[in-house]
């Protein structure tokens, strides 16, 4: 494809399935109980789109350990997919800034909380080991300053769904 012009453009999930080898091979890197079960899950608060949330049940990071070990496993997997990819779009990129935690015993994301994720210091590490660091931040829905500080910052462009734009705010859409 690059021979020809085109670049490739990967897709990485933010999160992965807790039947996942991720998980089995790395438990010490998720928030898990002594059996080794999520004690909390990610999703997303209630919004315009469900009063009740999103709970994805996907286990989430120790983000404390992983920063303290200097983000091996992140590092491994951005250095696989790029090189599979040209580019790479990072799903859910408002999750490397905060997350949303729920409790794994809830049904619904209701209960959650927000917790802040080193998302500086993970990009700083990440433009130490890739100078060229080609990711594209999926943006869409709740976007806060601070998903917009870190974008800017690290000079990642966001994305725009045509398809929003043309609701009541179609004269101040951006």
């Amino acid at each position: 494809c690059n021979q020809r012009g085109i670049q490739i453009l990967g897709d990485l999930p933010i999160y992965v399935n807790f039947d996942s080898s991720d998980v089995w091979v790395n438990p010490d890197i998720f928030k898990l109980d002594e059996n080794r079960k999520p004690y909390v899950v990610a999703g997303v608060p209630p919004d315009y789109f469900s009063k009740t949330g999103q709970r994805w049940g996907n286990p989430v990071y120790r983000w404390e350990v992983i920063k303290e070990r200097e983000f091996p496993w992140w590092t491994a997997r951005i250095a696989h997919n790029l090189r599979l990819y040209d580019l790479l779009r990072i799903d859910h990129f408002l999750g490397l800034v905060a997350y949303w935690e729920i409790p794994a015993g809830e049904e619904t994301a209701v209960k959650g909380e927000w917790v802040q994720a080193p998302a500086r210091d993970f990009f700083y590490h990440l433009t130490k080991q890739f100078p060229y660091l080609p990711i594209l931040a999926e943006d869409l829905g709740l976007v806060t300053s601070e998903v917009r500080e870190v974008m800017n910052e690290f000079d990642f462009p966001g994305m725009k769904v045509l398809l929003f734009a043309f609701g009541p705010d179609l004269p101040v859409n951006p």
